[in-house]
C-alpha cells in the first residue's frame, strides 16, 4: 500500500479539476457506508464555493467555528484528505435533471409552458404519464385499431391500466396529465390550427371518470412518548431544530429547507411558512419549546439575536430534502421506532394527531396544518376514532 501512494498522487495532480461529487465519491472510497463524513465534508465545499474562499486551514478555521468537535472531525479529515491528493481544483456539479425525454414534440412544448408544473419531480411524472398514453395510441394504431387524442381513446387508456393492475392512484394522476394537456391545447387552437372535430374529440377528455379512492393514511404516526424519544440524545443541535420544526410545528421536510431568518417572529411568536407549490407564505404558532431549541441554534452559529441584515438567509444553508428524511430515520432507528409508514412526514402526521387528542379544534389544526381544505384535516379525526373505537364502545 505504502509504495502505491505516490502514484496515486501523481494521478490526482495531472487531473485539471473535480466536481463536488467526484471529489466526495474519492473521499468517501475509504469510509464505511454510514460514514457522515461525505455529508459534512460536501457541506464545508460548498461553502468554500459560495464564499469564494480556497479549501485550506483559513476556510477550515471560519466555518468550524463554534462548531462541536464531533462535526469538525470530519472536515479535518477531509481537509487532510484534499490536501494529500494535491489541492485540486474543485468546481460546483452541473445541474442535471431526470426528466424524461418526451415522445413528441406537444408534450415538449406542454411540459415546457405549464406553469403548473414548478419542480423536475412534477415534469418528470407527466412526461412519463403522457409518454405512456400516446405509446398506448401508437400501439393501437399498429394493430390497425382506431386511436387519436380524444376522449373514446382516453377512456380506453384508463381501461387498458386497469387491466393491467395500474393503482386508482396512478391510473387518476395519468388521467389528470392527459385532461390538462388537453386543455392546453384546446387554449393553444390558433397555435396548433386544430379544426373543430379536433376540438370536439379534445373537450370530450374531460368526460372521462377518474377512478374512486377510499381515502386513507399512507403515513404512520408517533405517540407523545414516542415522540418525546425522537427529539431526545440529538447528536447535533442543528439536527434537533430540524426534528423540532417536524415533530413540533408540523412543517413538509421542503418547507424546512425554505425557513429564512425572517420567518422567524421571536416577538410574536410566529413562523412564516412556505407551503409546498405556493408563492405567498402562511402564519402559524411558533411553539416555545420550538422556539427555544432554534435560540439555541442560532447562538451556536453566531446569528442571534437574529441581525436585521441577514433576515434573507436561509435558516440551514444547503440543507436538502433527502439530509433531513436521513436525520429523521437516523432518529427513528436509534429509538427502534422505524417501521412500515414511518419517515419523515410521519412527524407532520404526528403534530395533526396529537394536537386533536389534546382538545384543540378542527379547525384550529386545519389552519395550523394550513390543509387546502377540512375534509383532509378530518383524516386525523377518522384515525383518532378508529384509534380509541374498542375503548369507548360500551359493552
Amino acid at each position: 500500500m505504502i509504495s502505491q501512494k505516490p502514484t496515486l498522487i501523481k494521478h490526482w495532480k495531472t487531473i485539471a479539476r473535480y466536481t463536488i461529487s467526484q471529489l466526495i465519491r474519492y473521499f468517501a472510497a475509504d469510509l464505511p457506508k454510514s460514514s457522515n463524513y461525505p455529508r459534512h465534508a460536501r457541506a464545508y465545499i460548498e461553502f468554500c464555493l459560495t464564499e469564494g474562499f480556497g479549501i485550506d486551514g483559513m476556510s477550515f478555521a471560519r466555518y468550524t467555528a463554534g462548531l462541536p468537535p464531533n462535526r469538525a472531525s470530519p472536515i479535518r479529515k477531509f481537509l487532510l484528505f484534499y490536501q494529500t491528493i494535491g489541492c485540486p481544483t474543485v468546481v460546483a456539479d452541473p445541474r442535471t435533471t431526470k426528466i424524461p425525454p418526451a415522445a413528441n414534440e406537444l408534450i415538449l412544448k406542454f411540459i415546457r409552458e405549464a406553469k403548473s408544473l414548478r419542480g423536475d419531480r412534477s415534469k418528470e411524472t407527466y412526461t412519463k404519464a403522457l409518454n405512456a398514453f400516446f405509446l398506448y395510441v401508437d400501439q393501437q394504431l399498429a394493430l390497425s385499431q382506431p386511436a387519436s387524442f380524444g376522449g373514446l381513446t382516453v377512456s380506453d387508456f384508463v381501461q387498458h391500466l386497469k387491466d393491467n393492475q395500474y393503482s386508482a392512484f396512478t391510473i387518476n394522476l395519468y388521467l389528470s396529465a392527459i385532461k390538462q394537456l388537453a386543455a392546453w391545447c384546446i387554449r393553444r387552437r390558433e397555435d396548433l390550427n386544430l379544426g373543430e372535430e379536433q376540438l370536439n374529440a379534445l373537450r370530450d377528455i374531460d368526460d372521462v371518470r377518474g377512478l374512486a379512492i377510499e381515502r386513507t393514511f399512507y403515513k404512520d404516526s408517533l405517540e407523545a412518548d414516542e415522540r418525546q424519544q425522537i427529539l431526545s440524545e440529538v447528536e447535533t443541535t442543528r439536527d434537533k431544530a430540524v426534528l423540532v420544526l417536524l415533530g413540533l410545528e408540523g412543517l413538509r421536510t421542503v418547507e424546512v429547507t425554505r425557513l429564512k431568518l425572517g420567518d422567524l417572529d421571536f416577538d410574536r411568536q410566529q413562523l412564516q411558512v412556505l407551503g409546498k407549490g405556493k408563492s405567498t407564505k402562511k402564519a402559524i404558532k411558533f411553539f416555545v419549546a420550538c422556539r427555544q431549541v432554534l435560540q439555541t441554534y442560532l447562538e451556536e452559529t453566531n446569528r442571534w439575536p437574529i441581525p436585521h441584515g441577514r433576515r434573507g438567509e436561509y435558516l440551514f444553508d444547503n440543507l436538502k430534502t433527502h439530509q433531513i428524511r436521513y436525520i429523521v430515520d437516523k432518529q427513528l432507528k436509534k429509538h427502534g421506532l422505524k417501521r412500515v409508514g414511518m419517515s419523515a412526514h410521519s412527524l407532520r402526521h404526528t403534530v395533526g394527531q396529537l394536537l386533536l387528542e389534546e382538545g384543540v379544534s378542527l379547525e384550529h389544526v386545519q389552519q395550523h396544518l394550513r390543509h387546502e381544505t377540512l375534509e383532509t384535516t378530518q383524516f386525523y379525526t377518522k384515525k383518532k376514532t378508529r384509534k380509541t373505537y374498542f375503548q369507548q364502545m360500551p359493552d
